[in-house]
């Protein structure tokens, strides 16, 4: 599996002597596909957040429709990533006629050291270009989620926040926006086009949030599609963007050392082994 998977194939010398017709080219997932599906997937998460919602007033007067309870806004989460995943399968599945995992990013890695090396780089570069953007812009307030965090102390709500923004968010992201999203973009209009382009709609799903961390928020998706474009598989991206939220996770509720650590490792080991026993599945729809 090389990256030239991703690039229009390469035509080979016509023969001079012809004696069939040539063979068609393979289909591939219309560029403007994941845009239109991010719209399908935010308008009927909408309303099936603003049905349930309005359920939750009627049954309970006193709750914020402007700022649900905490355990409503994690199931909202969980159900909207869930359909990006679903309906980027449809969507392959509507424009090849089938899909494989492999239509997905979900390959075995080849070479995890490369991996690995990869991804600290990619990591750094992104880290430099925060650094960068809150120099010249200053800092910028924390995002809805961060301010959350920051006065939650119920076990039971941080034990959820952890698992969706460690395991469940880089598992989903990671098969929508690097597996379908920039592959879509990088087959049609080229690898640097589409990382940009699928960055940048990475930092835009994350709205409303300060610009700034939306602007961060797009560079660590660049990195990612890079990794991506690198590795040939998003079970290491779907590893560094774990790492990334697990110690944003961390770092923002000040765990302790040990439970730091344990958080960390926990969440990149685990968003690994599903994404990689996933990978050697031969599941084809």
């Amino acid at each position: 599996m090389t990256s030239s998977e991703f690039l229009p194939p390469r035509p080979e010398l016509p023969d001079p002597f012809p004696t069939s017709d040539p063979p068609p080219e393979p289909r591939t997932v219309p560029w403007w596909a994941p845009i239109a599906v991010m719209l399908v997937v935010f308008v009927v998460v909408s309303t099936v957040a603003v049905a349930v919602i309005g359920i939750a007033k009627a049954a309970d007067p006193t709750i914020d429709t402007g700022d649900p309870p905490d355990s409503l806004t994690i199931a909202l989460t969980v159900f909207q990533d869930a359909a990006l995943v679903l309906a980027a399968v449809v969507a392959v599945k509507l424009a090849l006629g089938r899909v494989r995992r492999e239509d997905l990013g979900l390959r075995r890695v080849p070479r995890w050291g490369q991996a690995i090396v990869t991804a600290v780089v990619l990591y750094a570069v992104y880290w430099i270009a925060s650094g960068l953007l809150e120099q010249i812009f200053g800092k910028p307030p924390d995002q809805e989620l961060v301010t959350e965090l920051k006065h939650q102390q119920s076990f039971a709500i941080l034990a959820g926040y952890a698992a969706l923004t460690c395991i469940v968010a880089p598992l989903a992201e990671e098969t929508f926006f690097r597996g379908f999203v920039f592959t879509a973009f990088a087959r049609r209009l080229g690898p640097i086009p589409g990382a940009l382009l699928a960055g940048a709609l990475f930092g835009l799903v994350h709205a409303p949030n300060p610009i700034l961390a939306l602007l961060a928020l797009g560079v660590l998706g660049v990195c990612l599609c890079a990794l991506y474009w690198r590795t040939q598989s998003i079970v290491p991206c779907m590893a560094l963007h774990a790492l990334n939220n697990s110690i944003s996770f961390g770092y923002t509720k000040s765990l302790d050392a040990g439970l730091f650590l344990a958080l960390v490792v926990g969440s990149v080991a685990l968003v690994v082994a599903i994404g990689t026993a996933v990978s050697r599945t031969a599941v084809t729809a």
